[in-house]
């Protein structure tokens, strides 16, 4: 299926200014949440579900939540958009809802979630 636009609106808050121009965005962008009501991978559904929710029915997946654990610890929640627009339109947007905060930044594919975090013997590596 081929977009031309995004899909993804905004919800009802002051707009911020979008990523500069002529930077390529691919569909996966790292996902900064948190929420005193619920978990960042709970609120995070919730603001793309909603962001969504003009679709109707039986529209395909727009977005998928994932979440990347490591020794039992989740490292970075991404969020893999089916629309590429819809990721560049998300690109350096902070969100402050209330108590709840989500921002997406870019995703580096090349990192080393062995050494994310330091020991004596290894540091972060990308």
């Amino acid at each position: 299926m081929q977009y031309t636009e995004p899909t993804y609106r905004f919800p009802p808050i002051m707009p911020e200014m979008l990523y500069p121009a002529g930077v390529y965005v691919k569909s996966t962008l790292r996902v900064w949440a948190m929420s005193r009501w619920r978990g960042a991978r709970g609120f995070t559904d919730f603001f793309l579900g909603a962001g969504y929710g003009h679709l109707p029915r039986g529209s395909p997946r727009m977005y998928r939540v994932e979440e990347v654990i490591h020794n039992g610890v989740v490292v970075p929640i991404l969020a893999h958009f089916t629309n590429p627009f819809d990721a560049f339109y998300l690109l350096g947007h902070v969100f402050w809802c209330g108590c709840e905060f989500i921002a997406f930044t870019t995703h580096n594919i090349f990192t080393d979630y062995d050494n994310v975090f330091p020991s004596e013997e290894r540091m972060h590596t990308l």
